[in-house]
């Protein structure tokens, strides 16, 4: 368990799962302000409440989380919303099915460009086009994203290409773990990134980058991270799976109790967590959006965790899933299997956790 003192004495025990594994459920996650849920179960006591043993591991990147679900090293993940269907479709690698029975986080993404763009006259991605197109005789700009098949590199490519920027010819796009992006930024190494809190909010608190644009801008609502297991493993432990998914439903709903801020700030700037000062962080789980260079703005849609029934994974969200990784991921031979993918996203699994007692 967290080695932090539960939130009083709230946490009640419940009886022991039948059936239950003899060892511990290992749960991967990236060092994000989107993995908040996962660290408030551990901290809270949710798992315990349900009667789970979980221990929580912290990876250095989304291909590591994607390896070690394959291959059994952890049972469960905080994963980009793509990494199910990028497994079950074998896109770099053998297919092996995977599922994910609730969608953990919205939105939260920021694309941030270097102040030296920003003394080069970059002000818009209008106004990116232009630079691009002068200095294309000197060098290509390099912006980086945390994975190929990522929202993050779905966001800023239709960014660019909204501005007839080509993102495969104009500039060359790189990946990296998202808490490197800010150390190249400073280092002039990237000329951007697109990346998920707390990163691009301390970009711009150490003012090395602003954001001209927001994942809610490009793609409001859109399904960001999710709970992604083996499919076997789904069918297999279908009553720990189900009490997976109820305990960070309902760490999801205190993700977004304005009083509970503070506390979860101060919890993820750990350096075994999130590894950022509480200052920073706090922001980022407010209703509010700094853009860098005095623009802030109310956007409360910019990163939830739970309105409404947002937890549960919809048609909706495979679609624009599929849609994205047709066009940007997956080549010619991938494509036409892209119709395997339509079952990763299991409504039915995110009921079975609702429906359990309490």
């Amino acid at each position: 368990m967290d080695e932090f003192e539960k939130k009083g004495s709230e946490a009640v025990v419940a009886p022991r799962l039948v059936g239950k594994r003899r060892t511990a459920i290992r749960l991967g996650y990236i060092g994000l302000v989107d993995a908040a849920p996962l660290l408030v179960a551990s901290h809270y006591g949710l798992f315990e409440s349900k009667g789970l043993d979980v221990v929580l591991s912290r990876e250095v990147g989304w291909a590591t989380i994607r390896e070690k679900v394959l291959f059994g090293e952890l049972e469960a993940a905080h994963a980009l919303s793509t990494l199910p269907f990028v497994s079950t479709l074998g896109l770099g690698s053998a297919p092996i099915p995977c599922v994910a029975g609730m969608v953990i986080s919205r939105g939260g993404n920021a694309v941030v460009l270097s102040e030296e763009l920003r003394h080069r006259g970059v002000k818009n991605k209008e106004t990116l086009k232009l630079d691009v197109e002068n200095r294309k005789a000197f060098r290509k700009y390099k912006f980086a994203t945390v994975y190929a098949c990522s929202p993050h590199n779905f966001h800023l490519r239709e960014w660019l290409a909204a501005a007839n920027i080509n993102p495969d010819s104009d500039v060359e796009l790189v990946t990296l773990p998202p808490a490197q992006m800010c150390r190249n930024l400073a280092a002039g190494t990237i000329d951007g990134f697109c990346v998920g809190e707390p990163w691009a909010s301390r970009a711009i608190k150490d003012k090395i980058g602003w954001s001209p644009v927001n994942s809610e801008d490009l793609s409001p609502g859109h399904p960001e991270k999710v709970l992604m297991v083996r499919e076997d493993y789904a069918q297999e432990h279908r009553e720990e799976n189900a009490a997976l998914i109820a305990a960070i439903v309902e760490a999801c709903s205190i993700c977004e109790d304005p009083t509970e801020r503070s506390r979860i700030a101060e919890l993820l700037s750990d350096k075994k967590r999130v590894n950022c000062p509480p200052e920073i962080l706090d922001p980022c789980l407010s209703p509010s959006f700094n853009y860098g260079l005095g623009r802030v703005e109310h956007r409360p849609g910019f990163l939830r965790f739970h309105y409404g029934d947002s937890a549960r994974p919809t048609d909706a969200d495979t679609e624009w899933v599929l849609e994205r990784l047709g066009r940007s991921c997956a080549d010619a031979a991938a494509a036409v299997q892209l119709e395997k993918a339509k079952t990763v996203l299991r409504p039915d699994l995110y009921e079975a956790a609702m429906a359990l007692p309490c």
